[in-house]
């Protein structure tokens, strides 16, 4: 009987997940499942969410800072070296 119980528990956390995916991505918050379980247990030991989504968007922020500038460096360096624009934009989205 517990077993039961348990399959059924699993069952319900699953399709909460699911529904909260959903949610996630027609809000575009760019979520994965694994990221979204993290924040769901976050908030469920107490985390604030707003402060949650805050530190989330810094990180953002942060990791596309960090990716245009690679890039940029990456370009300069590529056109230094006579490699075509065209084919340096294929591999860099920030160019």
């Amino acid at each position: 009987m517990a077993s039961s119980a348990n399959a059924n528990n699993m069952n319900a956390v699953r399709e909460t997940m699911d529904v909260l995916l959903e949610i996630s991505r027609l809000l575009n918050t760019g979520l994965d499942m694994e990221s979204l379980s993290i924040c769901v247990r976050l908030c469920e030991q107490g985390i604030n969410p707003e402060a949650l989504s805050s530190v989330i968007k810094e990180l953002r922020k942060a990791s596309d800072s960090l990716k245009v500038r690679t890039c940029s460096g990456d370009r300069d360096r590529y056109l230094q070296n006579g490699v075509n624009r065209d084919t340096i934009e294929q591999g860099c989205p920030h160019f």
